[in-house]
């Protein structure tokens, strides 16, 4: 099954040279693994007590950044290298100094797995969420290097779960840290017991960054004693939603966010927009478009109300910043997947619409009858995954 695995990974690695041709992002994907091993050889030669934290991209960066701060500070002569599978996580974030050392993860292939091993070689290595990279499983099994996986979700008709070869491949890893009983059911009943319940580390990096209260002085200025509804992390299939409601409440002010700049043009051209770039605060436009990543999360307090985008797509974004600053959410069908949504909806918190007239509809409802103290207590409750698996490693 390895061998299918591999044929699969470089059919995929082909694919995206193909479409680096005429995709921004995917020459961004090409571009940035050039020369990586020679790159990596001369910044890491002979360093030791490596740890190596890997992220899909910039959602999974924010899922543990928390982590790896609270990593440095225990363990402080541990250096971190931070690798990410996709350039919208390499791109927009800072090195700083909690990460050493920043890089694109070399396609998961065979030959390219055990060359990153043999060159890293760390101590520890933590996967974020549903990074799952069979061949660098293997080898850091080979290597008898432990693998952490954090704030998992495992479901029973993933292939993760369902095939005998993945299964076989995850039994290699060190532990677990889920975030709901579920998923701690599924891997038992695949006979995996390294595993706990810590729940989302998201939830502890957003409150860190709550506390810090970074002001962003353009958007106090556009927002200043005026509701304003964020259409936030929205894609073309959102449209239907957010271009009627703000065509036809112009009593409002508001901001969106798309998941994507390249989105952007298109926006500018269905709506009258001032870009956050060239905001004025003398203007009389009443809708911000953001064209800039990385400042999403410091946008939501100063909303009423936020709409979530990805829900009539592949699946809802990251909802947890706009509640962890007490603001009703509304988001697309899509979303069952995601254990936070479920929990929001349950305590009035967040509602989930299948069109304009729901949307219409659930808008209304929270805005008059939104519950802060049910949400703060729930943000309260669901962190601390960060100390549980400090403490787990410290023994």
């Amino acid at each position: 099954m390895l061998y299918i695995y591999n044929i699969i990974i470089k059919i995929y690695g082909f694919a995206i040279k193909i479409h680096s041709l005429y995709n921004q992002k995917s020459k961004q994907w090409i571009d940035g693994r050039k020369d990586i091993f020679s790159r990596l050889e001369k910044e890491i030669t002979n360093d030791k007590n490596i740890v190596w934290f890997h992220c899909a991209s910039h959602g999974e960066y924010e899922q543990v950044n928390k982590l790896i701060f609270q990593y440095k500070n225990n363990f402080p002569k541990d250096k971190i290298l931070l690798t990410f599978f996709s350039p919208s996580g390499f791109n927009n974030v800072k090195q700083n100094k909690n990460i050493d050392w920043k890089f694109y993860l070399p396609l998961d292939t065979k030959t390219n797995a055990k060359k990153f091993i043999q060159l890293v070689m760390p101590e520890k290595v933590f996967f974020v969420k549903s990074e799952l990279w069979y061949n660098y499983m293997n080898q850091l099994s080979l290597y008898k290097i432990p693998l952490y996986h954090v704030s998992s979700i495992f479901k029973k008709e993933r292939f993760s779960t369902r095939s005998s070869f993945s299964v076989e491949m995850l039994s290699k890893s060190k532990h677990f840290f889920v975030q709901d009983k579920n998923s701690l059911d599924v891997l038992n009943s695949i006979n995996i017991k390294n595993t706990s319940i810590i729940g989302d580390t998201r939830f502890d990096s957003i409150l860190e960054n709550i506390k810090n209260k970074k002001e962003d002085k353009k958007i106090l200025d556009f927002c200043l004693n005026k509701k304003t509804i964020i259409f936030a992390s929205v894609w073309p299939e959102d449209e239907h939603i957010y271009k009627r409601f703000i065509k036809e409440n112009s009593q409002y002010r508001f901001i969106i966010a798309p998941h994507e700049l390249n989105y952007c043009n298109k926006i500018s051209k269905l709506l009258d927009i001032e870009l956050y770039s060239e905001f004025d605060k003398k203007t009389k436009k009443n809708i911000l478009l953001i064209n800039k990543i990385g400042i999403l999360k410091d946008i939501y307090k100063y909303c009423s109300l936020a709409y979530i985008g990805g829900g009539f797509g592949k699946g809802i974004h990251n909802i947890i910043e706009a509640s962890a600053n007490l603001k009703p959410v509304i988001f697309g069908p899509n979303h069952s997947q995601f254990v936070e949504a479920n929990d929001l909806v349950k305590i009035n918190a967040a509602a989930t619409v299948k069109n304009y007239n729901g949307f219409l509809q659930q808008f209304h409802m929270l805005i008059s009858s939104f519950d802060k103290k049910s949400v703060s207590n729930y943000i309260k409750d669901k962190s601390g995954a960060t100390n549980q698996i400090i403490q787990y490693l410290k023994g």
